[in-house]
């Protein structure tokens, strides 16, 4: 039975947000020029030009500070900003308190976005968002995405 007009809302960092060094910028610059230069020595320029230009870009990319995101939660499904994830597509959810920051993990219904992280809060009462969340879905431990530990272990 689901409440009628509830509604949990609460605003968050889209991302954590790390500071790096010049250390970082250099190491990423030298594996980025020695792929680049891999990649041409087996004949494939198109690649080489491609990490340069991504590495440049994500140095530019890298050290802005986080926007803030609002998350709202209603009876429809979560919204993030615009965008609005009805519950009809999401098959389950996982709280992660144990990560330093906090995060909501979905799984998705589509084959192209398997698992979507909405960040948690510092003030959200998360006992009260699982019990919310519960009614129109399964609560399944979800471990973030490989791709999503290696960047972070890498530092992005």
């Amino acid at each position: 039975m689901a409440l009628a007009g509830f509604k949990l809302e609460w605003d968050a960092h889209e991302y954590e947000h790390k500071e790096r060094s010049s250390d970082w910028f250099w190491a990423s610059g030298i594996i980025a020029f020695a792929l680049a230069i891999v990649s041409v020595i087996f004949g494939n320029i198109i690649f080489g030009i491609l990490v340069l230009l991504s590495t440049f870009s994500l140095s530019l990319y890298i050290n802005r500070p986080p926007e803030n995101t609002h998350i709202t939660v209603t009876e429809q499904g979560i919204i993030k900003d615009r965008l609005h994830y009805p519950y009809s597509t999401l098959a389950s959810f996982w709280i992660d308190e144990e990560h330093p920051h906090k995060k909501i993990i979905l799984k998705s219904q589509k084959i192209f976005m398997p698992f979507i992280i909405i960040p948690l809060g510092e003030d959200v009462d998360t006992s009260r968002l699982r019990r919310t969340l519960a009614r129109y879905m399964d609560e399944e431990f979800h471990s973030l995405p490989l791709v999503e530990r290696v960047l972070e272990f890498l530092g992005f």
